[in-house]
């Protein structure tokens, strides 16, 4: 199961929305017949990738915030 989907929040994965939405629009029961999945499926994957990069972005700038304010604290450490 995928989170809300939002144009403005899911930017990579805007295409594969599309598709399925579409999918969805035009099989309205079959989709529940599993007709859709493959168009999920893709989300999903998507979905995934777009969540690795978005952490491992924050990860990365939380390291540099971390090495920022140590660098800081030696500076103040220096000075008393």
């Amino acid at each position: 199961m995928h989170p809300p989907l939002a144009d403005h929040q899911q930017t990579a994965c805007i295409e594969v929305m599309n598709q399925l939405k579409a999918c969805h629009d035009s099989y309205p029961w079959l989709k529940f017949a599993g007709l859709c999945n493959t168009e999920k499926g893709a989300l999903n994957a998507c979905l995934r990738q777009e969540r690795l990069e978005r952490t491992s972005k924050n990860a990365q700038l939380a390291k540099d915030k971390r090495k920022e304010i140590e660098r800081r604290w030696k500076e103040i450490e220096q000075d008393s």
